[in-house]
């Protein structure tokens, strides 16, 4: 379904979401996809607001923002990417993709996600110019092998990653009881929450 052989060109990942909040099983994602797939740089891109996701988020987007940035500034091959939030408003993956591609033209662009979203990519927008325009690496969420969509020029590589069982779900529920899982968030975002007391009565409005 597609090769991970290098073309000579430099190789940057994508990994988009709501981060909300950015915990390790993003980073242990982001870690796999930079060795197996030698990519030179991997972008985080906090969404606004995801186009699939119904709920509100927890955090409002310049706190996922921050939270994101502090992260990745001990992290050299990791940047935070801005421009969903800085847009103000919902953005597709292909509106994205397509600004980062005219920001690094030379790259060959690597789009990070799960098995799960990877069966419903004939649910995103514009579809097919998106996959004309990156590879896919597709990370497990089940032990079910995902189904292959039936979209032309499809480039994937399923990534051979152990099940990453933290979910963003449980965080947040932690969270709105005033209680941290440390042990499943990068020290950064612990910093970041507690500095900024981030929890139920404070928390800002992502609306």
């Amino acid at each position: 379904m597609g090769s991970l052989a290098n073309s000579g060109n430099p190789r940057l990942g994508f990994l988009g979401g709501t981060f909300d909040p950015l915990h390790l099983g993003h980073l242990k994602i982001a870690e796999i996809a930079l060795k197996h797939a030698s990519l030179d740089k991997l972008l985080f891109c906090p969404a606004h607001h995801a186009p699939l996701r119904t709920a509100p988020a927890l955090f409002s987007p310049q706190d996922r923002l921050a939270m994101v940035q502090a992260v990745c500034q001990t992290r050299p091959n990791m940047e935070a990417y801005a421009a969903e939030i800085n847009h103000g408003e919902t953005r597709y993956t292909i509106e994205t993709m397509q600004e980062v591609k005219s920001q690094f033209p030379d790259h060959d662009l690597f789009l990070i996600l799960g098995a799960d979203q990877f069966s419903r990519l004939p649910e995103w927008k514009n579809v097919q110019t998106l996959a004309d325009l990156v590879h896919f690496l597709v990370f497990a969420r089940h032990a079910k092998c995902p189904s292959k969509p039936d979209i032309d020029n499809l480039r994937a590589t399923f990534m051979d990653n152990s099940l990453i069982n933290i979910s963003s779900t449980h965080i947040r529920e932690h969270i709105r009881c005033n209680s941290l899982p440390e042990s499943l968030l990068p020290p950064e975002v612990l910093r970041y929450i507690y500095q900024q007391e981030l929890f139920p009565n404070k928390i800002k409005s992502s609306a």
